[in-house]
């Protein structure tokens, strides 16, 4: 989906990408381009959500694009939507560059939070049709996967799709679940638990899958995480032996020596947007990194190779081996494995879902 009027069947993007690794581009650029300040654009500040992903995304992006052009990158570990809007609100804007999930970008189109993108600084010839909106660039993909500690559970033992994962009698542990509903896609796990086919979850019985949370294992068992590194933490203290994560988080985990896996399959398919706060300092220098990160083939290949996920970069893909290619989360051979998630539905129904979630988690 490139906006709240459209949408777009990334399980056809999924299966295309066989032959052709994305679609075509959709959206026409917008905006005529501003004159860069002698003063400003020579930093960008830009926020995501820290730990091991921070890292990575400065080892393979941010330090190559400032070795390249000049300009100096700072990266926080605190974004938020409502951080974002606070800023603007307030008429000081400290931040340029924001990643927010895909609900989280409909509310600040919505609401008039965004400046709009630059198609004459960002050349959206590397950008696959998806991924380029008027206000931002969806710019990465990732899974939300059912993920396990090694020592406690043995691969060849682990839960093959979420009604294992949550069967306390196949597994008498602690679970811990991310609490975040704007990325999290525990609802949507707790309904495939329950027998709900893919072509059946959109629109969520939200009821349904908090039955399911609630007597399967049972509350006392089910811890919630509201950070993405928690969950690395729970698992590789013993404190659960299953919890759901990002595919990139277990990914890092392991290649620091944690005994983590997870499976992909089963798993729920998403991603971010980078957007520009209105009235950002520096959006010349945010629209400039945008373009590297969407058009340089060397640094979108090591992101992929390092982090996992898919970056919205086409040329990066023809450099990377199939080893790799194919544990991507937008690989074809996934694309009847997994969930794709309905951006449209969580951009309707995030507020009142979130609330209803909260509401029970009370009780």
């Amino acid at each position: 989906m490139t906006d709240s009027s459209l949408h777009f069947d990334r399980r056809k993007l999924l299966k295309a990408a066989a032959l052709t690794p994305f679609a075509g581009l959709a959206l026409s650029g917008c905006g005529a381009k501003p004159a860069d300040s002698a003063a400003a654009n020579k930093t960008v500040t830009v926020t995501s959500y820290g730990g091991s992903y921070n890292d990575q995304l400065t080892q393979t992006i941010l330090d190559p694009f400032s070795k390249q052009s000049g300009i100096q990158t700072t990266l926080l570990a605190n974004t938020s939507l409502a951080a974002l809007k606070a800023q603007v609100q307030s008429g000081d804007v400290q931040w340029d560059l924001v990643e927010i999930t895909a609900p989280e970008y409909e509310t600040a189109v919505a609401e008039g939070l965004l400046e709009p993108f630059d198609y004459d600084i960002i050349s959206d010839k590397g950008l696959p049709g998806y991924a380029k909106a008027e206000y931002g660039i969806k710019y990465l993909s990732f899974l939300f996967v059912m993920a396990w500690d090694q020592k406690a559970i043995p691969d060849a033992q682990a839960p093959k799709d979420w009604a294992q994962f949550f069967d306390q009698g196949k597994y008498d542990t602690k679970r811990s679940v991310y609490n975040q509903l704007s990325d999290s896609s525990v609802l949507e796990a707790a309904l495939l638990a329950d027998g709900v086919p893919f072509d059946r979850i959109y629109p969520l019985d939200v009821d349904r899958a908090l039955r399911v949370l609630g007597h399967h294992p049972g509350k006392d068992r089910l811890l919630y995480h509201a950070a993405n590194q928690e969950p690395i933490q729970q698992l590789t203290s013993g404190e659960v032996s299953l919890s759901t994560s990002f595919n990139n988080r277990i990914n890092a985990a392991r290649n620091d020596g944690a005994k983590l896996n997870f499976t992909a399959e089963n798993a729920v398919l998403a991603g971010d947007y980078f957007v520009v706060p209105k009235g950002a300092k520096n959006k010349e220098a945010a629209f400039k990194l945008m373009n590297f990160m969407s058009n340089d083939a060397e640094a979108g290949a090591a992101f992929d190779t390092v982090t996992n996920l898919t970056l919205a970069n086409t040329a990066a893909l023809s450099k990377l081996p199939k080893e790799v290619a194919d544990t991507l989360p937008t690989s074809p051979r996934l694309a009847d494995k997994i969930l794709v998630r309905d951006d449209k539905w969580w951009s309707e129904n995030l507020k009142k879902t979130e609330q209803q979630f909260k509401l029970w988690q009370a009780s």
